[in-house]
């Protein structure tokens, strides 16, 4: 078996480079005819940080064993932490989004090698409980209600795109007799007690924690029955503001983030954005602000949101506000991407990784330890987010073909990583996890 030095070679590196920027130019020329020159320019120099060192330290996370990705270094090289579900399905996505899976037939996650992917679906097929959630052992069944509805929409759709069937029913599907299952939670076994459940949500001042937990627990709230997805769109448009298409009074990167996570909701329910071009201008106003960054998601949200607003829209008369709106983006697209860059650039390390906040990763996803605290590092959600995630709705909000961030010859140097890592040996070892600190967030994209 090959080492990491032998395997990244001079030669190598230049080959994949030469691919990776042959594959760019040909987007890049396309892209110059819908946006001008000077947005084209800007872009370019945001791709042209991105290269080979971000997905060789994601390589490093790889665990073979367990067959999944580690959130950090520290979780890597540190006992009792352990893979997670979602840092190895954003893995999987940015290779596939960023260009590095090559195309061809089925679902993406069978195009990659046999090895790799039994070895994802037997890690997801591990953490199936008979209740049909997915729980990770050194978590336990003791956590959030954001965690286990994110870590079940992580592990059931693992196994749908590989085309494999759960151990057990999931909480989201109905008996043979059309029963829902008897694992939804409390809150949703009648509609009473869902409406009570909402009334008890702080919504006007803290939007994007309500946004947070109603999305990742959307799957489980359909699953109640449209009765329960046309009362959470009632109660959302009625706390909706006309003003600002917000759910909070002011303006600021905590409030569209709270939109980002609402309006994501909106094409589920089947509903539009009751204010979209209100919602719109806040969105924009966020990815030009010079508010301080608190952690990454504050750039990646707006973008999010403006793409969110784009779909969810559902009022006819708003249209020709949102299409001069949509305009003056592309108008305006020189200065979005630069401002846009700037942000991003606050966040990355020099292993070519990106962390959570502006000095470190975020100990904490999700209610839920994810890296030793306080440590000055890049995290998968992070390096996702900033790579993968903000380019690819940066481009979709300006209309945008896809502008592949690496070639298919990446790909194969990154599992050839893979294939030949050695078996993770913790380095250091703690008789419980950390306390966080007080001032994080974890609410995550």
């Amino acid at each position: 078996m090959k080492t990491r030095e032998e395997i990244l070679t001079k030669e190598r590196l230049e080959y994949v480079r030469a691919c990776r920027n042959a594959s760019r130019e040909s987007a890049f020329a396309e892209v110059k005819d819908k946006i001008g020159e000077a947005a084209s320019a800007e872009l370019k120099k945001l791709y042209d940080i991105f290269d080979e060192k971000i997905y060789i330290w994601l390589s490093g996370l790889w665990d073979r064993d367990c067959g999944a990705f580690y959130y950090s270094e520290s979780a890597r090289d540190t006992s009792p932490y352990l893979p997670d579900i979602e840092s190895t399905v954003q893995a999987l996505r940015f290779l596939n989004n960023s260009g590095m899976i090559r195309a061809g037939e089925g679902n993406y996650i069978n195009r990659i090698p046999v090895e790799v992917r039994e070895g994802i679906v037997n890690f997801a097929l591990s953490l199936q409980d008979d209740d049909g959630y997915f729980y990770h052992p050194q978590w336990g069944k003791n956590i959030s209600a954001s965690r286990r509805g994110r870590d079940l929409s992580w592990g059931k759709n693992t196994l749908k795109e590989a085309g494999v069937t759960p151990r057990y029913m999931l909480p989201t599907a109905k008996t043979s007799d059309g029963k829902r299952s008897e694992h939804l939670p409390d809150y949703l076994k009648s509609i009473d007690a869902f409406k009570k459940y909402l009334d008890g949500m702080d919504i006007t001042n803290n939007s994007y924690y309500v946004g947070n937990v109603i999305e990742s627990t959307m799957s489980l709230i359909s699953a109640a029955g449209e009765e329960y997805t046309n009362y959470l769109a009632e109660w959302l448009n009625s706390k909706n503001r006309s003003d600002n298409g917000l759910w909070e009074e002011e303006i600021k990167y905590s409030s569209v983030n709270g939109l980002m996570k609402m309006s994501g909701n909106y094409p589920a329910m089947r509903v539009g954005l009751p204010h979209a071009a209100a919602s719109l201008k806040s969105a924009i106003f966020a990815v030009m602000s010079d508010e301080r960054m608190k952690f990454v998601c504050e750039v990646y949200n707006p973008w999010a949101t403006i793409v969110n607003v784009f779909r969810a829209n559902g009022n006819a008369q708003e249209n020709g506000e949102l299409d001069i709106l949509r305009r003056q983006l592309i108008d305006n697209a020189p200065a979005l991407i630069a401002k846009t860059a700037e942000k991003i650039g606050v966040f990355r390390k020099s292993d070519g990784s990106y962390s959570y906040f502006k000095t470190m990763s975020s100990a904490i996803s999700q209610g839920s330890p994810v890296a030793v605290p306080r440590t000055n590092e890049g995290d998968v959600n992070a390096t996702t987010i900033c790579v993968g995630s903000t380019t690819r709705c940066m481009r979709s909000a300006l209309g945008l073909p896809a502008i592949p961030i690496y070639a298919p010859e990446d790909g194969e140097l990154f599992f050839e990583l893979l294939m030949c890592s050695s078996v993770v040996e913790k380095k250091y070892n703690l008789d419980y996890f950390p306390e966080k600190p007080s001032d994080e967030e974890e609410l995550g994209e």
